[in-house]
């Protein structure tokens, strides 16, 4: 709330901004990056890379989609890196 004759600043801003980045419990969620593992690679020429924050659990031709299968190279699985996942249960659960 502003209060008569107080300016809104482009630095205090960038404060409340952080300020929420702190007081968020889950910052990498604040911060853009999705809590759930998705496959990456781009059939049938399949050179994927995690997004930020996020490691590979798994690699398939496939990844879970049958009709697009990579030629070369493989698909990536990839999870949040704080996720504690084994590779399967990524698996079954990855969108």
């Amino acid at each position: 709330m502003k209060l008569p004759g107080e300016k809104i600043t482009s630095l205090s801003v960038c404060a409340a901004f952080f300020l929420l980045l702190l007081c968020t419990k889950d910052a990498e969620a604040a911060l853009g990056v999705p809590r759930h593992c998705t496959w990456h690679g781009t059939a049938p020429f399949c050179w994927p890379s995690c997004p930020y924050g996020k490691v590979s659990k798994l690699e398939s031709k496939c990844g879970n989609n049958k009709l697009f299968c990579c030629a070369t190279g493989n698909k990536w699985l990839c999870c949040p890196q704080d996720l504690d996942i084994t590779p399967e249960l990524a698996a079954a659960i990855a969108q």
